[in-house]
């Protein structure tokens, strides 16, 4: 499979990477993160116009139409300029409403979502359920008009900017979701502080009544729609983690090689170059099981085995590339106004995210069949974790 970006994908991710560059300056980002958005207008302004809200939205529907990889490969420049997360929730949102929403929905929403003027957000993850259906208490019960929603969203990312919720809900026997606008009586935002500066927010939901227009796709049958989708957003956000892993090694090695200490430059010293050789491993791996795990997805096919895999890592090997990138740079790193503690605190909240690195080994182990099923080769099953 050749995973290689082409010239054409080569030149998009070169432009978005001067824009991001030239948008994102240390002052800007410090004054952001007073912002409940975590971005201002004008930046928000400039990326709609670059269609990139838009760009894997079908072109039918108003977007772009690009695939899966190439939005992945704008999210790896994000996350290199670690851009607001605003932008990764934003184009899952766009995607979501694409790919599960009625002709009539489309129409009513993807045109703002496209261009910049509302957001959509996923609302999936409860305090004791993320993954497994069977755990949700939010519930939609049948009424004369449509359904009545009642129950709690946690974890949901830009609730405070966002326009209207995917909301996945038990219904009956199933799992249905439904379109809920922000503004419908019974929706309440609480937004929650985060280490990593991420706007998450706990979002209830008390007895809203909603038309039967609001259902996206079929009754009892929308997990499998939310399960495509998470996993489109889980590979989106491990190309962004990877973009973050490759400025941080890039800013450690530019500083070893700069640092003097007792007469020489700290580039010299076996230990550090064996440390950054580590992450130079970590980052080079994260960008070939990304890559794959994206391409699978794009082309259609089962990608669960290959998403697990790129998953563990980033959400391992991030976190790990920040820290000995920290113990490099020593307390030069600690400094509020170095760009490192921006990466290290969003890789330890992209770690969260989606799925820990443990959720996603459990995916993995299940694909190898570790529950006594003989595997090819030496490998065999002794027990399920």
């Amino acid at each position: 499979m050749h995973l290689a970006p082409t010239e054409e994908q080569q030149a998009i991710q070169s432009a978005a990477r001067t824009f991001l560059a030239k948008e994102i300056t240390r002052e800007r980002w410090q004054a952001w993160a007073t912002l409940p958005e975590g971005y201002d207008r004008d930046f928000w302004a400039a990326a709609a116009a670059l269609g990139w809200f838009g760009y894997g939205v079908p072109a039918r529907d108003g977007g772009e139409g690009a695939s899966l990889l190439e939005v992945g490969l704008l999210m790896e420049e994000c996350g290199r300029a670690a851009a607001p997360l605003a932008v990764f929730s934003a184009v899952v949102g766009a995607l979501g409403v694409a790919s599960m929403g009625s002709p009539r929905q489309r129409r009513d929403w993807l045109p703002r979502l496209v261009a910049g003027e509302g957001q959509a957000a996923l609302a999936v993850a409860e305090a004791e359920a993320e993954h497994n259906p069977r755990a949700l208490v939010t519930r939609a019960r049948r009424t004369r008009t449509g359904y009545r929603l009642s129950g709690e969203k946690r974890y949901v990312l830009q609730a405070v900017t966002a326009d209207v919720f995917l909301v996945a809900a038990r219904d009956g026997t199933g799992v249905s979701v439904f379109l809920v606008p922000k503004e419908a009586g019974g929706v309440h935002v609480q937004p929650t502080a985060t280490f990593g500066g991420d706007r998450q927010s706990v979002v209830s939901f008390d007895g809203v009544d909603l038309s039967r227009a609001a259902l996206l796709g079929r009754r009892t049958q929308g997990w499998r729609a939310i399960e495509t989708i998470q996993q489109h957003a889980t590979g989106l956000l491990c190309a962004d983690m990877l973009g973050g892993m490759q400025t941080v090694l890039d800013m450690t090695a530019r500083y070893a090689a700069e640092r003097t200490q007792f007469g020489v430059k700290i580039g010299t010293f076996q230990a550090v170059q064996n440390m950054a050789a580590e992450m130079a491993i970590a980052t080079e791996g994260a960008r070939h099981v990304v890559y794959q795990a994206l391409a699978r997805l794009a082309a259609g096919r089962s990608a669960r085995r290959e998403l697990a895999i790129a998953r563990a890592w980033t959400a391992r090997s991030y976190p790990a590339v920040t820290l000995t990138a920290h113990q490099i740079h020593g307390g030069a790193g600690y400094v509020v106004e170095h760009e490192l503690p921006r990466y290290s605190a969003r890789a330890k909240a992209a770690a969260l995210m989606l799925g820990t690195a443990d959720h996603w080994l459990d995916v993995l182990a299940e694909e190898l069949r570790l529950d006594g099923v003989a595997l090819p080769g030496r490998l065999r099953a002794t027990g399920r974790r």
